[in-house]
């Protein structure tokens, strides 16, 4: 009698229970991932979020006119160096949000569209500010991280 060869697939390998079990096995796996995708989405935007809330609160009650992004950016950049907040925690939310940043910026270029005639009036003073801060900022990093190396060696 002759051997099947390992290419070839036996009548229980065809069988309509193992490879349900196997598309059952792959579907089970399928969703624990979604699952687990799914809370570490859930986590990171509560976490972001938060400290989102807090920042506010904190600029609201001091009255400030500071963004509270960007002071809940900050807490929540202290919070991961100090190791309050982990980053694996964080992680995966993180990193959807860049892989879709480019999304975020199509309200901002529609909202150029309105101001469009405002915008051609003044381009000559847009550009050189654009410039100049750009050139100014490279300048004074520059000259900063040469001064923190200098005084280290």
């Amino acid at each position: 009698m002759k051997e099947p060869s390992k290419t070839q697939k036996t009548q229980a390998d065809l069988s309509p229970s193992a490879t349900e079990d196997h598309v059952t096995l792959t579907s089970q796996e399928k969703m624990m991932k979604l699952l687990k995708n799914s809370l570490q989405l859930c986590l990171g935007l509560f976490i972001i979020f938060s400290f989102l809330a807090v920042a506010k609160l904190i600029i609201h009650y001091f009255d400030s006119t500071f963004p509270a992004s960007i002071l809940g950016m900050l807490m929540l950049f202290v919070a991961l160096n100090l190791g309050v907040i982990k980053l694996s925690w964080i992680e995966f939310t993180g990193n959807l949000v860049l892989k879709y940043l480019a999304l975020l910026f199509i309200p901002v270029g529609v909202g150029l569209v309105n101001y469009f005639e405002l915008i051609a009036a003044h381009w000559l003073v847009i550009i050189f500010s654009l410039f100049f801060t750009t050139l100014v900022t490279l300048f004074v990093v520059g000259h900063c991280y040469q001064w923190l190396t200098r005084e280290k060696s």
